[in-house]
């Protein structure tokens, strides 16, 4: 198993306790899976990790936010993902 799947299966098992988190395998030969917040269909935010590096995508703005490790990541989540949430 690689560094990047370790790192990812460990943002999965803190993120998908949260509610409206799944896995979404990557449609793109390559690329990788991320664990997405959807609601009705729509992703709200993506979380990969690639070569050591967190990364939420903000498919709303078309923005990328990269972070050191699963804590900057997760302190991120705890500040700013309730406002991604449909009221």
């Amino acid at each position: 198993m690689s560094a990047d799947h370790e790192l990812f299966d460990a943002v999965g098992q803190r993120l998908e306790p949260r509610g409206g988190w799944h896995y979404e395998p990557s449609a793109t030969p390559g690329a990788p899976p991320s664990w997405c917040l959807v609601h009705q269909g729509e992703v709200l935010l993506g979380v990969t990790v690639i070569d050591g590096v967190h990364s939420v995508y903000l498919p709303a703005t078309d923005t990328v936010i990269d972070f050191p490790d699963a804590s900057a990541l997760m302190a991120w989540m705890d500040e700013h993902e309730d406002r991604y949430r449909p009221a």
